[in-house]
């Protein structure tokens, strides 16, 4: 099977599971305080995707190569060839902008199916991962947002916001030899990973 096909299957199968696992929870809210609990949960999901994005980011900037054996190929060789070609990613389309992140999500959302929803902190369990997956599923698009030229109107506010990864914050690792800031989601966390 091609990569792109695989790509695509994974593109359908966060999709559907994102759905699945989104709906779940939502009917297994109790009231107000639920609601609440759930939008820290959500707010967790996404700090937790940028420090994943980081790790990684860092740990297939400096380990392994094109030919290490599984992850070679599509992940390490990327990460390497962006920093010789850093607007390469601007000339992706969506699917080999995100498809990696897709598949790489079904590995916390396939065992999130099978958490039972039998009290308040499963499911918000399940919302942390499912927010965490949709995170990481993004960030190779907020990755490509902040190598833009000109981001439409609404990345240009929300890269301004400080919601998704911002073009100047993100050139601190652009700058030789690309050993900070490795967290592409938000970067939120690039100051206290730097100082770790």
């Amino acid at each position: 099977m091609q990569h792109r096909h695989l790509e695509i299957a994974g593109i359908v199968a966060f999709a559907s599971l994102e759905a699945w696992l989104g709906f779940d929870v939502v009917r297994h809210l109790n009231g107000g305080l639920d609601w609440l609990w759930l939008g820290l949960a959500l707010v967790l999901g996404y700090v937790l995707a940028d420090l994943a994005s980081g790790l990684i980011h860092w740990l297939f900037d400096r380990y392994g190569t094109a030919d290490t054996p599984v992850v070679g190929r599509n992940f390490v060789q990327p990460f390497r060839e962006h920093h010789i070609d850093p607007k390469g990613i601007t000339r992706h389309d969506f699917i080999e902008t995100n498809g990696n992140n897709c598949i790489a999500t079904l590995v916390p959302l396939l065992p999130a199916l099978l958490v039972p929803m039998t009290s308040r902190w499963t499911v918000l369990t399940v919302a942390v991962l499912a927010a965490t997956a949709a995170a990481t599923m993004a960030t190779n698009q907020f990755h490509k947002w902040a190598h833009e030229d000109s981001p439409s109107a609404l990345v240009a506010w929300l890269q301004r916001a400080r919601l998704v990864l911002e073009a100047r914050h993100h050139d601190i690792h652009h700058t030789a030899p690309y050993d900070k800031y490795y967290c592409i989601t938000t970067g939120w966390l690039n100051p206290l990973l730097y100082r770790i």
